[in-house]
């Protein structure tokens, strides 16, 4: 009886083993798999592609771009310095300005010929400043090299040429006093003609409110110029710096405006002190850069 019994708890004992088991490996599969479920819950998901409408509708309406202030063009300023040829030391202190200031160089002084090489080699533009015949002769030498309303058409285009020729690098002519020449039609006819044969431009200097010169220049198809502002009546520091903001007045109201001044010690002085104005308040600029830009 003892044996019987001890085979059936052995047997039992055999299932029992077998079930746990089972029990042991379902146990593992069922944590293996929650791992993995784990492990695939926490990924990050992939993001979502942006959709085409959004984008669309992005471009469709765009931010309106921020208005910029528009671009104000300053006006134009030219200036030339007369009766050069004299005193080299006057025409250095001249370019030492720091402004495309133009020369008008005189016929047959010491110094006109090195003044005109000396300027177009610092970039400067060069004019013959011509003399002509101003009203008061007796009182007012314009110098040698002067066009006289006594003289024949030929004599003035001879003396004119020979004007030219004794001036290097210029560009243009501009009239030494010439109060009296500058009414006569039939002579300053002459002299614009031989202006435009030499490619040169004409600026009136405009010594009396009747020339004829940017008149007749016109009319002749000759590239030319007008005087607005006249820098040294007066040979005063104060003065001329008030003539200078004068011109930049007229500058402003026309666009553009051309002043003639004179190698005198103030004139410089007055010019070297307000460069940095002008060049607040307009643009300096080379003469030629006006030419049909400065209107009567």
């Amino acid at each position: 009886m003892a044996k019987n019994n001890w085979s059936k708890k052995g047997s039992f004992s055999s299932k029992t083993l077998f079930v746990l088991g089972i029990a042991t490996v379902f146990f593992i599969i069922a944590i293996l798999g929650f791992i993995l479920y784990l492990s695939y819950s926490t990924k990050e998901k992939p993001p979502e592609p942006i959709s085409t409408s959004t984008v669309v509708a992005k471009i469709e309406k765009p931010q309106p771009p921020v208005p910029q202030k528009p671009h104000i063009p300053l006006a134009k300023v030219a200036i030339i310095i007369d009766d050069l040829g004299r005193d080299r030391a006057q025409l250095k202190e001249i370019l030492e300005i720091d402004a495309p200031i133009a020369i008008a160089v005189l016929p047959f002084l010491p110094n006109s010929e090195n003044a005109a090489k000396e300027a177009y080699l610092n970039g400067r533009e060069v004019l013959l400043h011509l003399p002509m015949e101003p009203k008061d002769l007796s009182n007012n030498d314009p110098g040698e090299g002067a066009i006289l309303t006594t003289m024949s058409e030929k004599q003035v285009a001879s003396q004119v040429k020979k004007d030219i020729d004794a001036i290097p690098h210029i560009i243009g002519i501009n009239n030494h006093m010439g109060s009296k020449f500058t009414e006569n039609e039939r002579l300053m006819k002459i002299v614009l003609e031989i202006a435009k044969e030499k490619n040169l431009f004409f600026l009136d200097s405009k010594t009396t409110n009747k020339s004829t010169a940017y008149r007749l220049a016109k009319e002749l198809g000759l590239k030319t110029l007008s005087r607005q502002v006249f820098l040294d009546n007066k040979e005063d520091i104060d003065y001329i710096k008030g003539q200078i903001r004068e011109l930049i007045e007229v500058a402003k109201k026309r666009g553009s405006a051309i002043a003639i001044g004179h190698p005198h010690h103030t004139t410089i002085l007055a010019i070297k002190e307000m460069v940095p104005m002008l060049k607040r308040e307009v643009e300096i600029v080379a003469l030629s850069t006006l030419i049909d830009s400065v209107d009567e």
